[in-house]
Parts: C-alpha cells; sequence; structure tokens
C-alpha cells in the first residue's frame, strides 16, 4: 500500500491533519476488507448449508425407499422359515430352494457435510443449524452402518447354497437361526430408519 502526502508539511498542525487523513485511509480500507470478507462468510455459509439440504432430502428419499421394502422382506424371511421348518429331520423327497430375501441396500451421501468439515465452513453457519445437521449426519451414518451389518448376514445366508433338501437337519436348523438373524436386523433397520427420518426433518425444518 502506497501513501501519498496531500502537501508539504508546514506546522505542527498540517502534520496532524496529513496523519488523520492518512489513518482515515487505512482505518477506511480495512473496514472495507471486513465488509468483503464477512460477506464471503456469509456467502459460503449460505453454500453449505443449501448443500447440506439438497443431500439430506436426498438421503431421506432412500432411507424411506429402504423402509418401503422391509414388510415384503419380513414376509419372505418368514415363508422361507416355515417352508424349511416344516421339512423337520425327515429326508425330503423333491428339493426346498433356498430363496434369501431380497436385498435393498441404498448409498447415503455425506459429501456436503464432510466437505464443509474440512473446509471449516461450519465456523460460518449458527450452532444452533449446525447442531441438527450434525445430528441428521450422525443419524443417517448408523443408519449406514446398521444396512452394512445386515449386508453381511444376507452374505452368509448365501453359504448354505440354494437347496434345503441337500442340508442336514443341523445345517437346516442353522439356516432358519441365521434367517431369524436376517429378520431381527430388518426390525432393528426400521427402528433406526425412523429415528434418522425425524432427526432429519428436525434438520430440513
Amino acid at each position: 500500500m502506497e501513501f501519498h502526502v496531500p502537501g508539504p508539511v508546514r506546522s505542527l498542525k498540517d502534520f496532524f491533519v496529513h496523519l488523520g487523513i492518512v489513518t482515515l485511509g487505512i482505518l477506511i480500507a480495512l473496514g472495507l476488507e471486513q465488509i468483503v470478507e464477512a460477506h464471503h462468510r456469509v456467502k459460503i455459509g449460505h453454500e453449505s448449508v443449501a448443500s447440506f439440504r439438497h443431500e439430506l432430502a436426498e438421503n431421506r428419499d432412500h432411507v424411506n425407499e429402504v423402509l418401503a421394502s422391509l414388510p415384503h422382506m419380513h414376509e419372505q424371511i418368514q415363508a422361507q422359515i416355515a417352508r424349511i421348518a416344516a421339512l423337520g429331520d425327515a429326508a425330503p423327497r423333491s428339493g426346498v430352494p433356498i430363496q434369501p430375501p431380497s436385498l435393498r441396500y441404498d448409498f447415503l451421501s455425506t459429501a456436503a457435510w464432510d466437505t464443509a468439515i474440512a473446509t471449516q465452513a461450519l465456523n460460518y453457519i449458527p450452532e444452533a443449524d449446525a447442531r441438527r445437521y450434525s445430528e441428521a449426519y450422525t443419524a443417517f451414518r448408523l443408519f449406514m452402518d446398521e444396512e452394512r451389518g445386515g449386508l453381511a448376514i444376507w452374505q452368509e445366508l448365501h453359504g448354505f447354497g440354494t437347496d434345503a433338501a441337500a442340508l442336514t437337519p443341523e445345517q437346516r436348523r442353522s439356516l432358519i437361526q441365521q434367517l431369524q438373524r436376517y429378520d431381527g436386523y430388518a426390525s432393528v433397520l426400521t427402528v433406526v430408519g425412523r429415528g434418522t427420518l425425524a432427526a432429519c426433518e428436525r434438520a430440513l425444518q
């Protein structure tokens, strides 16, 4: 920054006048810089919130779709258990197909939140709002953790093959237990999903 003295300094009064002019110019420049910086911070905060709301709304739709599929999954599991349990310990004369229930696994995004943390954009958002968004994203992560747990059980079900008639009575009992575990997972996912949706709605209100 370069300063130019308005004119020759002939007296102490002129010196203080010139000093005041320079000081005022510096204060105005600093004030303008602060205004520009404040506007930039507000813009970043608004952009981050818009990204949160868009991402949370998409995640909410995915969770609703998963929850809508769970009643049918429960019916599939119970029908499968009934067919296998009816075999008892007898050797069946015909094949009884093992049909693992359909799996619905939707990817939930946290990119907007992760980016805001990495860029420290949360500093430009009101604390109460940031807390609500944090709770929503935490809930979505918990939902995804539960989904991954169910995926592991679903994969283990395929280890029993495709025909319950080819299994020993002990293996069929193990298969039933595994199906019951998967049914329990669906029940837990329902509870977690409802809590996740509630947290999401609080963030989006």
